[in-house]
């Protein structure tokens, strides 16, 4: 049975007219009464009475028609459905999160995002930037920030650079350097280390290791943690001092100071990452509303920072 025989079926049956019913559907009224016919034939009754002044139905058509209508509607919100969601109008996206990273800007670009698209349903996952990758490629997110895309998931996925962020010191209070304005990496040169572990931001280990480098000493490592907080608790424990994203700032702790290095090159990236050759109308349009905000964004976290 064809949806266009129900659609037929219900004009005539609401217009109670086969010639009304014809002008409604834009059709000739022999090609609604070939219709009706087919559909009697194929259901083996007769859903409707004609004479030459009136149609009426019979018990058996005034049951069809019922859910005739209910078939016809459930069809046209399915076609709805399908329309809005090319148009990114209607679906799920799910948005993984980089920690601190993401907190200054995320939570207000999300509202923004629900208030233009309602018929979205938006759900946000945290995963270690070392996860978002193989997150994304096993689709349990749609679009994920993270530190970098590791060669192995290159070819799967695409990812831009949202912004770069500055690598500051955290050391206690009541450290040699707690008074000082900003600091150089070989300041801290004697000191004991606590990082953020590297299975956890692999880019990020590999980066604080080599601004080390370049300042001529390799940090001496005595504990890590693949939580930030934990890292600003043993600092402020006199366990060592950190060097952190400047996104682990917004995480202030009364018992830890933040420095700024005044040696060059000493920042890391926050990348946004999606699907290759997956089309996807709702995530592209949250990626451009990230790219529209992309000033503001790093306009407000210079601002968050200092």
């Amino acid at each position: 049975m064809e949806l266009r025989h129900l659609r037929y079926f219900c004009a005539v049956a609401e217009e109670q007219s086969f010639t009304s019913a014809a002008r409604r559907l834009h059709v000739s009224q022999s090609g609604v009464s070939g219709q009706i016919r087919d559909l009697e034939k194929e259901l083996g009754v007769m859903l409707l009475r004609r004479n030459r002044r009136e149609v009426m139905m019979t018990p058996e058509g005034a049951v069809f028609l019922r859910e005739a209508q209910e078939l016809l509607a459930h069809a046209q919100r399915a076609i709805d459905m399908v329309t809005r969601t090319s148009k990114g109008q209607y679906g799920k996206l799910t948005v993984g999160l980089c920690g601190p990273a993401t907190a200054p800007f995320l939570p207000r670009l999300i509202r923004e995002f629900r208030r233009r698209q309602p018929g979205v349903v938006l759900s946000i996952r945290d995963f270690e930037p070392a996860r978002q990758p193989g997150a994304l490629a096993n689709r349990e997110i749609d679009i994920g920030f993270t530190r970098g895309v590791p060669a192995e998931h290159r070819d799967a996925l695409r990812s831009e650079v949202f912004f770069i962020e500055p690598i500051v010191a955290a050391v206690p209070g009541g450290h040699a350097l707690e008074n000082e304005e900003a600091i150089q990496l070989a300041q801290l040169s004697g000191e004991r280390f606590v990082l953020y572990a590297r299975e956890g931001a692999p880019e990020l280990f590999d980066t604080i290791i080599a601004i080390c480098r370049k300042a001529r000493f390799s940090p001496h490592i005595v504990d890590t943690a693949t939580v930030w907080q934990s890292i600003l608790t043993l600092v402020e424990a006199g366990e060592g001092v950190a060097l952190v994203p400047g996104c682990v700032q917004h995480l202030r702790s009364s018992g830890v100071c933040f420095k700024p290095l005044r040696d060059r090159s000493c920042e890391v990236d926050v990348v946004m990452a999606w699907r290759r050759n997956d089309p996807d109308a709702i995530r592209d349009g949250f990626v451009n509303l990230l790219r529209r905000s992309r000033r503001d964004i790093q306009r407000a976290m210079k601002e968050s920072a200092a």
